[in-house]
């Protein structure tokens, strides 16, 4: 834990700190969840030195303890209303004060949510810990497992249009990116935060830049490549677009495979596909743009191929795959893959991707990771081959997780296997619906928790109790915990009662740890101080408070010390010659006169 000072020049304050309970506690009363994992936050209770939590369910009651004004909490169940309150604890354990109860209710797992969800193996010691957030494809919606393969969250596809839903990462701000009709960044409460402004199949992803990566079809009408298969005429070819918008959603980058992609290089397998007039030409499934590089890599399935696309050029690299779809050979070897899946690059800077093996002999669904060397072929260095049982022909991703183990998801089987770096499986789930049928899943994440944004904050120096708060010193002390599993840039800024800025500051702060933070000095000459903690990249959670800094009693000249000069003016102000700065009224009896000298006689000689 660092100590941070943060400097302004002598500003007038008066601060009077107020949580609106509603928005300032979580979760909200009366508020209805899709998931029982949660996150807890409530105001400060002051002189505390740490909380007590309980969680009231029916006739039965849990208590739970946290340091400061927030936890994490899982022990909850589909379908049931619960109620809660926060207490605060001195030193000795005693309770100083408790807000009333809130309630809150956990809506029931949806009807078509697979009833046949089981964890074969799992490995303790071996396997990455965490949550699990999986797409169940074939039903439309995702959802969050723990690592017993219990439901913990689902995406509520109702909110969706055409009630579709399907994750495609989770981001460290806390949010879900997806696709439906649309390319979607979504709350853990399923409320759309950004939506493209065009149509999205197969992978959308946010960059570290704010921007959003995405696939979109697209479509021309050329000659038939083959008039034996399709006759002499035209017909449509269905090709993508890969875009990258901006929050606003503007397109910022753009490349069309009809603009760089020869209509020499096509699979004649997809002559006639989905329909006799159409060819169904590189039906590409994933997008990743690696910014340490400056490169987008993109995956097309139907010619059987990972592209390298210079960002700032829009260049091809290089293509990597069945030379056989290839006007140009950039390398050597083809690593025999077809019909691939979710290139992605690694910590390492190696491609990462999911094999499908369709139309090989034999056909294996594979992980296949690539590493490249300037001016040499690339090397495969690492191969894991599934199971016979999880060849799955379409879908499929390898997700290297963080302890170096790697997350595979094998498609149609509705297999995720997670293997360790002997190859070995140290977890595996299994998912059917309730008639037996394998449930579709295209993508899986491991990550520590639902919440790597949570935090709160509490002001070290603060008195009063809520919603009337105050602080007497000349400056506020206050301390940010990161309570999520991911490094946040937090900031904070101070704004006096004309809501001017007087301070502000920020920090990266690690994962589950605290800093402090002094900010000061104050002035007395203003009233009303908010107070608003964020995170650069979560701004719709920041948490405020409201505060009224008090005049010290009996500094009259304020200068920040009582003494001599203060009774001088105490009779000054007596005899007419001054007026009252606002605090001369020491003994609060509405008169100004000898007993108020007396009082601050006496406030001296204890100091």
């Amino acid at each position: 834990m660092k100590l941070k000072r943060i400097i302004q020049i002598p500003i007038s304050i008066f601060f009077l700190f107020s949580w609106c309970m509603a928005l300032d506690s979580l979760p909200v009363d009366g508020q209805s969840l899709n998931y029982t994992q949660i996150f807890f936050r409530w105001p400060q209770i002051v002189g505390s030195d740490s909380y007590e939590i309980t969680i009231h369910h029916n006739m039965d009651f849990s208590i739970y303890s946290s340091q400061n004004n927030s936890i994490i909490l899982d022990d909850f169940s589909w379908g049931e209303e619960y109620s809660w309150e926060a207490c605060g604890l001195d030193e000795f354990n005693n309770s100083i004060d408790c807000y009333a109860q809130h309630n809150f209710n956990i809506n029931v797992l949806p009807l078509n949510y697979p009833g046949d969800v089981n964890v074969i193996t799992y490995n303790e010691v071996l396997s990455s810990p965490g949550i699990t957030i999986l797409d169940y494809e074939s039903l439309n919606f995702s959802a969050a497992l723990n690592i017993n393969g219990e439901a913990i969250w689902f995406a509520d596809r109702t909110n969706f249009p055409l009630s579709k839903i399907i994750v495609t990462g989770f981001s460290k701000n806390g949010n879900f990116m997806g696709y439906g009709t649309f390319g979607y960044e979504f709350n853990l409460d399923s409320e759309i935060i950004f939506q493209t402004p065009h149509s999205v199949h197969h992978s959308i992803i946010k960059s570290n830049n704010e921007t959003y990566f995405s696939i979109g079809g697209n479509q021309e009408t050329h000659l038939c490549p083959e008039p034996q298969l399709c006759g002499d005429g035209d017909m449509i070819w269905k090709g993508d677009s890969f875009m990258e918008v901006d929050s606003q959603g503007e397109i910022l980058w753009e490349w069309d495979t009809f603009d760089y992609i020869s209509l020499d290089e096509y699979n004649s397998q997809w002559i006639g596909f989905p329909t006799s007039e159409q060819i169904d030409w590189t039906h590409s499934n994933s997008v990743f743009f690696d910014a340490e590089s400056n490169i987008v890599y993109v995956s097309m399935r139907n010619l059987s191929r990972i592209t390298a696309i210079d960002y700032t050029t829009k260049e091809i690299i290089w293509n990597l795959g069945d030379s056989d779809f290839m006007d140009e050979e950039f390398f050597t070897a083809d690593f025999g893959f077809s019909h691939q899946h979710s290139a992605q690059i690694t910590d390492e800077g190696n491609l990462l991707f999911f094999d499908n093996g369709r139309d090989n002999n034999p056909e294996l669904s594979r992980c296949l990771e690539i590493e490249f060397n300037d001016n040499e072929d690339p090397e495969l260095v690492w191969e894991y081959i599934l199971p016979d049982s999880m060849l799955t022909l379409s879908r499929g991703e390898c997700d290297r997780l963080l302890n170096g183990n790697t997350l595979i998801s094998a498609g149609r089987t509705g297999n995720v296997i997670e293997v360790d770096d002997n190859d070995e499986i140290v977890w595996h789930l299994r998912a059917k619906i309730d008639n037996g049928l394998n449930v579709n899943i295209y993508r899986s994440e491991r990550v520590p928790n639902l919440y790597p944004h949570a935090f709160s904050f509490e002001v070290n120096n603060l008195e009063g109790s809520y919603p009337n708060y105050s602080i007497e010193d000349n400056s506020v002390g206050l301390t940010i915990f990161n309570k999520g599993w991911s490094s946040q840039l937090f900031k904070f800024e101070l704004f006096d009662n004309s809501n001017m800025l007087v301070a502000s500051g920020e920090a990266l702060i690690p994962s589950n740890n605290e800093e402090i933070f002094m900010i000061g000095p104050l002035n007395d000459g203003i009233n009303t101080y908010t107070l608003n903690v964020f995170t650069d990249n979560r701004i719709d959670l920041q948490q405020s408070v409201i505060f009224e800094k008090n005049m010290m009693m009996g500094d009259l000249n304020e200068d920040y010390i009582v003494n001599i000069l203060d009774i001088l003016i105490m009779v000054n102000i007596i005899m007419g010659s001054l007026d009252d700065p606002g605090n001369a009224d020491i003994n609060d009896d509405n008169l100004i006169n000898i007993l108020d000298i007396v009082v601050l006689v006496n406030i001296i000689l204890e100091d």
